[in-house]
């Protein structure tokens, strides 16, 4: 008997809520409040979203900015120019890894340094290497702070004619 009676209880106060609910539930489906879709995550580059190399540079400067923003600290970064990784690991410096090198310099170092001292525990930089894996291009960067912390970023883009050009464009061998 007791228990017919507590289960009596729980479906009548389900009801209840339900009932209760049911309006303001409706309304929300009527305004859009449950309907209304997070935002989509900000793309990443892709194949269709740059016509020209300086574009490309650009945009994966600017998505790699994202990644190491409010990473560095207030002196200036040492970038070294971006190293291709050829056959058999030799490493190469080509006017792309240049390119990006000299990108990355210019919206890194662009605060100003401070008057004050700052405790440097470890020189800051940035390097990374570019590398061609069967018609894609992927760039690796790898960052220190001066308080040792060490940040990456990668992205891997399709190529297109005048990236395999300025890939192939060699400025120093080893």
């Amino acid at each position: 008997m007791l228990k017919k009676q507590s289960l009596k209880w729980i479906f009548s106060l389900l009801a209840m809520t339900t009932l209760l609910a049911a309006p303001s539930l409706q309304a929300q489906e009527q305004s859009g409040g449950l309907l209304m879709p997070f935002p989509p995550p900000p793309e990443r580059i892709s194949a269709h979203s740059y016509s020209n190399l300086a574009e490309l540079i650009t945009l994966i400067c600017d998505d790699a900015m994202e990644d190491f923003w409010e990473f560095y600290g207030p002196t200036t970064v040492a970038v070294r120019p971006f190293k291709v990784i050829a056959n058999y690991n030799v490493k190469k410096t080509t006017m792309l890894g240049i390119t990006l090198a000299d990108q990355m310099t210019a919206m890194i170092n662009t605060q100003s340094v401070p008057e004050y001292a700052v405790d440097v525990k470890y020189a800051q930089r940035l390097e990374g290497v570019i590398e061609e894996i069967d018609g894609f291009l992927r760039v690796h960067m790898n960052g220190r702070n001066i308080r040792g912390e060490r940040r990456s970023y990668a992205v891997t883009i399709e190529m297109s004619d005048p990236i395999y050009r300025a890939l192939r464009s060699y400025a120093v061998s080893y």
